[in-house]
């Protein structure tokens, strides 16, 4: 990314935008789908995304009805979670190894629906849809 506006690389405000967990009107659009599920691990000693705005992250997500696991960490266990920075040295494959047992057991029932999503940020709107077992990310003016 760059700050040239006549770049295709241009980090605009729609760019930044669809990056913003706490987007609200995403959020939003999100909850719309059945039983949307987070699973959010965070350190209480994280000094890069301070704890309280995982905090209200977690809370906002409740009050759009989404079901949520919220750990909120202050130990090491030197296995699952290596440290208390940014991260925790959490890792993603031991992440899906603890949890996607658990997501695939539940009932499959209103989970099936129209795999993609739109989010209109400024100026584009970016769609994520899933096809052949792959996100595939579209952004239109």
């Amino acid at each position: 990314w760059n700050n040239n506006k006549f770049s295709k690389n241009y980090f605009s405000n729609a760019r930044k935008i669809i990056r913003e967990p706490l987007n609200k009107e995403h959020l939003i659009i999100q909850s719309l789908y059945p039983n949307p599920k987070y699973i959010v691990y965070h350190s209480i000693f994280d000094e890069r995304s301070p704890f309280k705005n995982k905090e209200n992250f977690v809370h906002i997500l409740k009050e759009l009805n989404f079901k949520v696991e919220f750990f909120a960490i202050s130990q090491v266990d030197n296995k699952f979670i290596k440290n208390l920075n940014h991260g925790m040295g959490l890792s993603t494959k031991l992440f899906f190894k603890k949890h996607l047992l658990q997501i695939l057991k539940e009932p499959l029932q209103d989970k099936i629906c129209k795999k993609e999503v739109s989010y209109k940020c400024d100026e584009l709107v970016y769609t994520f849809k899933e096809e052949n077992h792959q996100i595939i990310l579209n952004i239109t003016n």
